[in-house]
């Protein structure tokens, strides 16, 4: 095990390329592959157009699973692509956030503000989407690339913390009982991010990476234990 440093990445060639971390590739697209089952499973329930609570989930999964798939071709030709093959990833994982925000203010009991906090969410994503495009022009992270996913990480926060957590609790109690699986996830999130900001490693087949992969997919586990009782809640 390594704590505060990282394993060499392991190296191998295929197909005549020289790729990078099949570990990180594998986990990418098994989380890429959940998303996209949960996205059909939410579709189904989706069966009218004015659920706007189903429809930004179903966007959300959509949008997740591709950020992770990209992200996963950017791990394993890293070699070939450098820093700019892991920005696609970035920028496709901060729309998706932005859905589950807009997914929970569509059923906010505060029927009135429904309208303002919708514009403010888009407001925070066009806002990051600028500012992480100024850093990516203007700031060479090539020799840190983990300073192009702060921003990404911070939107994500705001917007998480919020609807999953406060949000969350809220409806829990006003809504139905279901929604604690959503307050509940942002415990497997904070324990998602420990490993990554340590750098705790435990094996080089099975790193950071790999630990923040599994409490990801319970993440979108738990969220489609609130999704999937939609015919029971009292959506306006």
């Amino acid at each position: 095990m390594k704590i505060g440093e990282d394993y060499p990445k392991i190296e191998f060639d295929l197909f005549g390329l020289h790729l990078v971390e099949p570990n990180a590739f594998i986990g990418d697209v098994i989380i890429f592959s959940l998303a996209l089952y949960f996205y059909s499973k939410t579709k189904q329930l989706s069966t009218n157009q004015e659920n706007q609570f189903l429809k930004n989930w179903s966007r959300f999964y959509l949008w997740f699973g591709f950020s992770f798939l990209a992200g996963g071709f950017g791990h394993l030709l890293f070699n070939y692509t450098g820093v700019p093959g892991k920005i696609p990833s970035w920028i496709i994982g901060m729309f998706a956030p932005y859905f589950i925000e807009q997914a929970m203010i569509s059923i906010n009991p505060k029927v009135e503000k429904r309208a303002l906090f919708s514009k403010i969410s888009l407001v925070k994503l066009l806002v990051f989407l600028a500012a992480e495009s100024i850093l990516l022009i203007t700031v060479d992270i090539s020799a840190a690339p983990e300073r192009g996913l702060l921003l990404p990480t911070i939107s994500s926060t705001l917007g998480l913390l919020i609807c999953l957590g406060f949000l969350g609790f809220s409806y829990q109690k006003s809504i139905h009982p279901s929604f604690k699986f959503l307050w509940i996830s942002m415990f497997t999130l904070i324990l998602s991010a420990i490993p990554q900001a340590f750098k705790i490693n435990p094996s080089q087949f099975f790193d950071r990476n790999d630990i923040s992969h599994v409490f990801l997919l319970l993440a979108l586990i738990l969220y489609y234990q609130t999704i999937k009782n939609v015919n029971s809640f009292k959506l306006n």
